[in-house]
């Protein structure tokens, strides 16, 4: 089996090592992928571990009941809950 290396540029790893950004004991929306029609969205749980889901997903902290964006709407019997993509404090570097 063959070893690959890559290198990662100065901005990703900057803001993939920023501490506090994402709260690691709660559901997190970590990304939306997908076309307007087909999103799917990334949450991390509180594990650790990274589901995809879609509306109509039923989740233990609720029903996804919609997707947008930069957020996702949860609904439980105690109410609507929504998830927001964590923003960075960090601005990107731009190259000169």
């Amino acid at each position: 089996m063959s070893e690959t290396t890559e290198t990662t540029n100065a901005t990703t790893a900057d803001l993939a090592t920023q501490r506090d950004v994402i709260p690691l004991r709660s559901l997190q929306l970590i990304g939306v992928v997908g076309p307007e029609e087909d999103r799917r969205a990334l949450l991390r749980s509180s594990g650790g571990q990274i589901d995809t889901v879609r509306v109509g997903d039923a989740l233990r902290q609720g029903t996804v009941v919609a997707i947008d964006d930069d957020a996702v709407i949860l609904n439980a019997a105690t109410g609507s809950r929504t998830l927001r993509i964590p923003q960075s404090t960090a601005l990107p570097r731009v190259a000169a």
